[in-house]
This record gives C-alpha cells, sequence and structure tokens, in this order.
C-alpha cells in the first residue's frame, strides 16, 4: 500500500513538472512625460533673398507684421503605440523665439507566465466524527479528482473515498 502511494506521488510530481503552458500577456503602459523648450534658437543656416523695394506697401503694416507674436501648436504623434508628441513655437520679429516639445511614451510590456495544466496533490483530514483521510489526486486546469484513505477511530474502520473538485 505504501508503495503504491509512493509510487502515485512519483508519477504525480513528474506529470505536474511536465505539463505547463506558456501564456503570455501585453500591456502598453505610459512613460514619464519629457518636456523640454529652447528659447531664442539659433539658425543653422540663413538665405538672405534680393529685394526690391515696394513704395506702394505700407509701413505701418509692416511694423505691425514685425512685431505680431505668434504661438504655433502641432500635435505630431498621436499613436496609443509609441506615444503623445505636441510641438509648439512662438515666432516675433521674424525670429523664432521658442520652441518647446512634450512627449509622453508609450512603452510596451510583455509578461510571460507557465500555467500548470496537470496540478497533483496531497491532502489529509479530520473531521468531528472521529475521521481521519489520507488522500491524493490531480487537477486538470480548474477540475480535479482525489482519493481518500479514510480511517473510523469509533468503529475502527477502514475504507476508500473518491472526490471531485473545482477550483474557481
Amino acid at each position: 500500500m505504501i508503495l503504491l502511494c509512493v509510487a502515485c506521488l512519483a508519477v504525480g510530481f513528474f506529470i505536474g513538472r511536465q505539463s505547463f503552458v506558456v501564456r503570455t500577456e501585453i500591456k502598453y503602459v505610459q512613460g514619464d512625460v519629457v518636456r523640454d523648450t529652447v528659447f531664442e534658437p539659433v539658425p543653422v543656416l540663413e538665405i538672405v533673398h534680393d529685394t526690391i523695394l515696394l513704395v506702394e506697401y505700407d509701413t505701418v503694416r509692416t511694423l505691425i507684421d514685425w512685431n505680431t507674436e505668434r504661438y504655433y501648436a502641432e500635435r505630431l504623434l498621436d499613436d496609443p503605440l509609441r506615444g503623445l508628441l505636441d510641438v509648439s513655437a512662438t515666432v516675433q520679429f521674424n525670429r523664432l523665439q521658442d520652441l518647446s516639445f512634450s512627449f509622453i511614451p508609450i512603452y510596451k510590456e510583455v509578461t510571460k507566465y507557465k500555467v500548470a495544466t496537470w496540478q497533483p496533490y496531497v491532502a489529509t483530514s479530520f473531521n468531528t466524527f472521529n475521521q481521519a483521510s489520507v488522500g491524493a489526486g490531480i487537477f486538470y486546469k480548474k477540475t480535479g479528482v482525489e482519493f481518500q484513505y479514510i480511517t473510523d477511530f469509533n468503529r475502527r474502520l477502514k475504507g476508500y473515498g473518491i472526490g471531485f473538485k473545482y477550483k474557481f
């Protein structure tokens, strides 16, 4: 009897170690916001074109246009898999006054874990009827079957039991 129990435990141990399913879970996680501003950026290249003097053009309109401060804002990237990129700029006196950006990256987080399809187990119990039992069983995914060896100490009886289990 003991030899049979040891053999069942050994077989269950090796079956349980070999029967795993690898599951992969993919989540997209928002990263920290990256912000920066460049004040009075220096041009990399300036090209001066010949100008024609326009006599009829209004000088006041030219000065108003020169002094006008213009704000630009664009969303350059709006991708749920890569993130958000916003760029804003200020132009005044025919020059770029500042250039700002805000980038919120999205990271792909992959988690792999093993889920056992066959799970052997052992059990022992005692109840108020003065009965004790020793059992072993196996789960396949969420359903299982159990075999018990039961001893009744009051009546001095021994017996066997079988049980069915379900994991929630």
